[in-house]
């Protein structure tokens, strides 16, 4: 007997996922789905078009390994519920209640979800707060009895919903959850204070950006990354906003996120948001520059985004997960940039070829990196001054990354 999964999208119950005896899994696109949406439209991703097709598991897999975390953190929530870690259709019946994106999936047979809403989160104290911090490594996400999410990636976080009385809450019973918070991450010192500063950074430039703060619970640092996919309005009522990163996009399984082990290219990159969305090509020369001047060679495909709204349009998402690995010592690329494969080694004029090698004009490339450069230090500075306890090492990277852009030739 075959396992079934609904997945539900704005409120409409879009598509049926399927696991057969041999574990592989497989979507079809319900009627309802059919009759709301434009048949060709990439409803849940740009490799799941709206048709009257069954998607396989070479297809299907991949997209829902991207809702869910990865390494570490999937291995102990998979623990936790007795689950091998590689049941995919497992852990995504577990935990698809509240995933990145706007998609609910839970089992076929499950009532319809609820009308999201922060009201519906259990409100937490500063004690059960500081316990749900020290336990991540155990419980990751804060996945427990009654909450049951889902975020992809690999680093400790903690997932809460901000009650529109100010307060933290638990994300329980499907409540959507609205930011993310990660402590400093061990063998790291001061990622807090070096993604508060590098996020910072991108919006003084005015590139969209996720919100950040930091705060401290008990002795512990984290940062507080608002959703850029939730839209809260005042009486709490939540929209979730569809999204997919750019392993997603292309079919890419999590494990081949970087470039190096068969991941996307900036320039595949490039090539679907010529298809989707031309004028975000800008966006995207803009993104790498800065991922560049602040030193960040974790740049992968799942750290890249595209934002899929309910009109149909689709654009590139903000930035997010940004922060200086250099300053670490880690001085290689996620993606290649005009196959330059060192965070260090980077100089203005091979942005610009990369930039070109997607079909935008040279002329226009040299005038974004060229402002983008000028407006640097300026930035730099408020974004420092806005960070208290930010080392000095990582004005440094900065200031160093500007110089070997500014200077070196092609």
């Amino acid at each position: 007997m075959a396992k079934l999964l609904a997945v539900w999208l704005h409120g409409t119950k879009v598509a049926t996922v399927e696991e057969d005896r041999r574990r592989r899994l497989h979507l079809r696109y319900t009627n309802d789905a059919k009759e709301r949406f434009q048949l060709g439209t990439p409803l849940l991703s740009l490799t799941l078009p709206l048709n009257d097709q069954q998607f396989g598991n070479g297809v299907v897999r991949p997209f829902l390994d991207g809702l869910l975390p990865e390494g570490d953190p999937r291995r102990a929530i998979a623990d936790d519920l007795s689950l091998r870690a590689d049941d995919t259709f497992g852990l995504i019946s577990a935990l698809g209640r509240d995933c990145a994106g706007a998609l609910v999936i839970q089992p076929y047979d499950h009532l319809p979800p609820p009308v999201p809403t922060t009201a519906t989160a259990e409100p937490l104290d500063e004690e059960t707060l500081a316990e749900l911090v020290a336990n991540l490594r155990n419980a990751p996400l804060g996945v427990g009895d009654r909450v049951r999410i889902s975020l992809a990636g690999v680093q400790e976080k903690l997932l809460l919903t901000r009650r529109t009385d100010g307060g933290w809450g638990r994300p329980i019973e499907g409540t959507p959850s609205t930011h993310i918070l990660k402590p400093e991450i061990r063998g790291y010192p001061h990622s807090v204070e070096n993604e508060a500063f590098c996020m910072r950074l991108a919006l003084n430039l005015g590139l969209p950006a996720a919100e950040v703060k930091t705060t401290k619970v008990v002795s512990r640092q984290l940062i507080v990354v608002t959703r850029f996919d939730r839209i809260v309005d005042s009486a709490g009522v939540v929209e979730r906003v569809h999204q997919e990163d750019f392993c997603q996009a292309t079919g890419t399984p999590p494990s081949r996120k970087y470039q190096e082990d068969g991941g996307p290219s900036l320039r595949r990159l490039a090539a679907i948001l010529q298809s989707v969305d031309p004028a975000s090509l800008e966006g995207l020369l803009r993104m790498v520059a800065v991922h560049v001047v602040v030193g960040n060679g974790d740049a992968h495909a799942k750290n890249f985004s595209l934002l899929h709204e309910s009109s149909g349009a689709i654009r590139l998402a903000p930035m997010y997960d940004l922060m200086s690995t250099l300053v670490y010592g880690d001085d290689r690329l996620a993606m290649c940039i005009d196959d330059v494969r060192r965070t260090d080694r980077v100089s203005a004029a091979r942005i610009i070829n990369e930039a070109t090698s997607w079909g935008m004009p040279r002329h226009r490339a040299v005038d974004i990196v060229e402002h983008l450069l000028d407006a640097i230090p300026n930035a730099a500075d408020q974004a420092a001054a806005d960070t208290p306890g930010l080392p000095s090492n990582l004005r440094e990277v900065v200031a160093d990354q500007l110089n070997t852009l500014r200077s070196k030739s092609a």
